[in-house]
């Protein structure tokens, strides 16, 4: 459901908004699709959502991982919905019995991106198949995709009518079509289709209304399999897998699988909040990045070489095993920009497959493309943030002996080819680009860790330059790394030089100098919670760049003040259990924050992402009196692993001593 349509401005579930604007099968970054509102009595659909919302109220809301209940007031129906990986279930029930009806916007904009394109046919009293299109990006993408749905219905649909922009009504059909006026326009570049889009937008709405027979207290049922291929394939999805109309065995099935993908880590004892933001972090963690890959292996790309325009989709197939299964799934995500700090530690101890999986498709993708992507979206690059984060994720993953879906040696001439020549002087631009030689610096070291070890050494050694940039950005004045950074400023930044702390002390004066520097800016900004946004306070973890920063203190002598550091930012700045301090202002990015979160509650992190030749957990204060690891077997050897604290209290945070299997760990 969403509450709220900015349209890149915080489109989706706002708990604080009071009417339900519709139900969008999918909820991806710079992707929205398949929008559908229950609804009875008259309605004009050409006024759009704000014609056709209804309150609702959170006391008759049900929220769980893999369900969602709610009741319309208005239209006086409850809806309930749940999904499989390509099909998602609703199951409606009127209290009333006034012409019910179900909306299918397609046209109009939801979340992050304008619908157009708007195809829908009712093949059958029971059937609908149609599809729409994706553009208007932000962020990038590719500048027009499309999605592809099949619809069953448990009832027949009476009649079909439709509606076009802010008056056109299209009674009694069967086939419904909005195509773009001009096909000049889908190929001929972003700035004609950008045109289109805003000379289109104040009657964009466009969609279809079906009626079908419910009296009070009936139940209707309908399933809409997705793909983003074709119509074929989406057909095929939901066929396999959700081929009956039992409602309640899909949702179990889900609640399991999520209990079996959060249960991965259990904790017991400490506060009763702690644990419930723990799992929250963790449900963030696992949410956001999308299959796009159908049942039979078939993705959608727009990578590759460029036409004039934008070339048309081609359907690639993953690579099948040996029993013809695909090697790995295909995804659209956020950017993994400085992952290192987050998902690269924690997917790595309860969810590698994850890594092994994302790592496979990243250089897919480049094989698709010629480049990683940062953030490959709908099929397509987009080119948000900076750097190549997907080195670090995937040396990561190959560390920890995880990488098993795409072969070391590929994997790593993809990292070497997406890796730019060009070094950031400090001369060459101006103000200074010094966040790009931070991350940069730590990318190349990452990939020279592997270089290494793969017996490339010649590369290594060309790496050392790009390793090593960033030390031209000291500024003996300030004591800090100084110029431009990439959503973060001097003091926030400058601690990230996470694989070469060492250096970074020597420049300011010694192991003292910067413990102190850095513990002034934690005190200084305790008030605040330790939550800024955008390059403002000497701290900041509402975003990714200086999250490791608690952390640097166990490498410059000083562990007790990482313990005492990650307590308080663990319990001031990601604490907030209640719909308006969950998220505590962060800039989330698709379970990130979420992720760091949960680390300082285990009491693990790795400021080297676990890229290291020898990639180490480091401890700090666990919050909970009993932690379970439960390990992959695929990629572990053993069943589990399993942390306990004694004499654990919020103002008992010290470690004192600690031993790992039964010997003590110095």
């Amino acid at each position: 459901a969403y509450t709220r349509n900015k349209n890149q401005l915080g489109g989706g579930y706002n708990y604080n908004s009071t009417d339900i604007l519709g139900f969008a099968q999918i909820h991806g970054w710079l992707m929205s699709g398949i929008n559908v509102m229950p609804l009875t009595g008259p309605v004009n659909p050409n006024l759009g959502e704000q014609g056709w919302k209804s309150p609702f109220s959170h006391d008759t809301e049900v929220i769980e991982p893999g369900y969602h209940q709610l009741f319309l007031d208005r239209y006086q129906t409850q809806v309930e919905y749940t999904s499989t990986d390509r099909v998602a279930f609703y199951r409606l029930k009127h209290r009333g019995s006034a012409d019910p009806q179900l909306l299918l916007s397609l046209g109009g904009f939801v979340g992050n991106c304008s619908y157009v394109d708007g195809r829908a046919k009712l093949v059958s009293p029971t059937r609908l198949e149609g599809s729409h299109g994706m553009t208007d990006r932000i962020w990038g993408g590719p500048k027009l995709s499309h999605v592809f749905f099949v619809i069953d219905f448990n009832r027949p649909i009476q009649r079909m009518d439709g509606w076009k922009g802010a008056g056109i009504k299209l009674p009694d059909i069967t086939e419904f079509a909005d195509p773009i006026a001009d096909d000049r326009i889908v190929h001929g570049g972003a700035r004609e289709l950008a045109k289109y889009v805003l000379r289109n937008r104040p009657e964009e709405q466009a969609g279809v209304a079906l009626s079908y027979d419910a009296r009070a207290g009936d139940e209707l049922l309908f399933k809409i399999g997705i793909s983003y291929t074709s119509i074929e394939n989406a057909r095929k999805n939901l066929e396999a897998e959700c081929p009956h109309w039992d409602f309640d065995q899909v949702r179990n099935d889900a609640r399991a699988e999520w209990n079996e993908w959060l249960g991965k880590i259990t904790v017991q004892g400490g506060p009763e909040d702690t644990r419930v933001k723990f799992y929250t972090d963790l449900w963030h963690v696992l949410l956001g990045r999308h299959k796009l890959d159908d049942l039979s292996g078939d993705y959608p790309s727009y990578m590759g070489p460029r036409d004039p325009g934008e070339p048309a989709l081609k359907v690639r197939t993953v690579a099948k095993d040996a029993r013809g299964k695909p090697k790995h799934h295909m995804y659209n995500s956020d950017a993994f920009w400085l992952t290192m700090w987050n998902l690269n530690i924690l997917w790595g101890l309860g969810w590698p497959e994850l890594l092994d999986e994302f790592s496979a498709c990243l250089v897919q993708n480049e094989s698709d493309g010629g480049r990683l992507p940062r953030g490959p979206s709908a099929g397509g690059y987009t080119n948000i943030m900076t750097g190549c984060p997907a080195t670090s994720m995937i040396t990561a993953t190959w560390q920890k002996d995880q990488l098993t879906k795409v072969d070391a040696e590929t994997a790593y001439e993809a990292m070497k080819r997406s890796h730019p020549l060009q070094l950031p002087a400090k001369v060459s631009v101006e103000p200074p680009r010094v966040g790009i030689a931070v991350q940069g610096a730590f990318e190349y070291w990452a990939l020279a860790q592997m270089a290494e070890e793969l017996g490339h050494h010649d590369d290594a050694e060309s790496f050392q330059e790009w390793i090593d940039c960033w030390k031209q950005f000291h500024d003996p004045e300030s004591n800090l790394l100084k110029g431009r950074w990439v959503e973060a400023n001097d003091w926030q930044g400058t601690f990230g030089v996470s694989h070469d702390i060492p250096g970074l002390s020597t420049l300011m004066g010694g192991d003292d100098t910067l413990a102190e520097k850095l513990n002034q800016a934690f005190e200084e900004e305790a008030h605040a919670h330790f939550v800024f946004s955008y390059g403002r306070g000497k701290v900041s973890y509402a975003n990714q760049p200086g999250c490791s920063n608690a952390h640097v203190f166990s490498h410059v002598g000083r562990p007790w003040q990482s313990q005492y550091w990650v307590r308080r930012v663990s319990r001031q700045a990601y604490g907030g259990t209640n719909p308006n301090m969950g998220y505590g202002g962060h800039d989330e990015d698709q379970g990130q924050m979420g992720g760091v979160s949960a680390l300082m509650k285990l009491g693990l992190f790795s400021p080297r992402g676990t890229c290291a030749q020898d990639p180490l957990y480091e401890i700090t204060t666990p919050e909970f009196d009993e932690i379970t690891i439960r390990l992959d077997p695929h990629y572990y050897s053993g069943k589990t692993f399993t942390i306990r604290t004694h004499n654990n209290t919020p103002d008992n945070i010290y470690i004192q001593k600690a031993a790992l299997n039964g010997k003590p760990l110095k």
